[in-house]
């Protein structure tokens, strides 16, 4: 009989980051429509998948001024605050101008 050479059977570690883990978890639970639980894993853990299904639909959302789409979008994003005001400006203005053409 062959021994074994105990350098053959140990095997290598894979060190992975807790946040990635959440994530892969978080990813699996969007595709299967299991909001509920995204939700409270997202809201229990404090990691997002920060993500939109789009980012082409997303960018025209946001060049064709579909402000009720995009507010609904950032909402489960973690945006940077002067991403989020930056945004809202460019909200009041369009706003203001369309109200300004009589629109």
């Amino acid at each position: 009989p062959r021994s074994i050479d105990p350098d053959e059977t140990t095997m290598t570690a894979l060190e992975v980051e807790s946040t990635d883990v959440v994530r892969l978890i978080e990813q699996y639970l969007k595709e299967n429509n299991l909001q509920r639980t995204l939700a409270v894993l997202q809201e229990e853990t404090g990691v997002t998948l920060n993500t939109v299904d789009s980012v082409e639909t997303f960018l025209n959302d946001i060049q064709q001024g579909h402000w009720d789409v995009v507010l609904q979008t950032i909402q489960s994003l973690r945006l940077p605050d002067k991403t989020l005001i930056d945004l809202y400006e460019q909200i009041i203005l369009e706003l203001i101008e369309l109200r300004e053409l009589g629109a």
